[in-house]
């Protein structure tokens, strides 16, 4: 048996034949992560965000600040404060005052958002159980509206301090 010596050239033509195909076969999957390009297209679509608009934003933060009310979750309540005022109100402050309260929030829901440049109102529906010291009310669930002022200061929406 007789092996033939195969030339340089040839040795080196089916090396960079191959490490060219490699080269596009890796680029190809890593462009799309392997799939098809339709594929990766649907997936692109589908995880882009949508933009919210200012109602939208100040809506949501609302109804999240109201919850974390619900929950007692002093510490994610606080967190809805504008950065000003708990660089002058201590977290511990805020929520011994806010255990102190009569009412025990039950339910609340954000009704309306009203906004103007960077100010906005917002209207919650809110059901309460009252806790006092007044034996006639406590214990009885209420409903009642209340109104709030969100403003835009240093890149987010912050409800103002009352």
């Amino acid at each position: 048996m007789t092996i033939k010596k195969s030339s340089t050239n040839s040795r080196c033509l089916v090396l960079g034949f191959l490490l060219g195909a490699a080269v596009l076969l890796s680029a190809g999957c890593s462009e799309n992560g392997g799939k098809q390009p339709s594929e990766a297209a649907d997936v692109a679509n589908v995880t882009q965000p949508t933009k919210e608009t200012t109602e939208e934003r100040v809506a949501r933060r609302a109804q999240a600040h109201m919850d974390a009310l619900i929950a007692r979750d002093w510490a994610k309540a606080y967190s809805y404060l504008p950065p000003a005022t708990r660089q002058l109100k201590p977290l511990e402050i805020y929520a011994d005052k806010m255990k102190s309260g009569a009412i025990i929030r039950t339910a609340a829901k954000v009704k309306s958002v009203e906004c103007e440049s960077d100010v906005c109102q917002v209207t919650v529906d809110l059901s309460y159980v009252y806790s006092g010291v007044v034996t006639a009310f406590r214990g009885e669930e209420s409903k009642s509206l209340v109104k709030e002022k969100w403003i835009f200061s240093q890149g987010d929406w912050w409800l103002a301090p009352q």
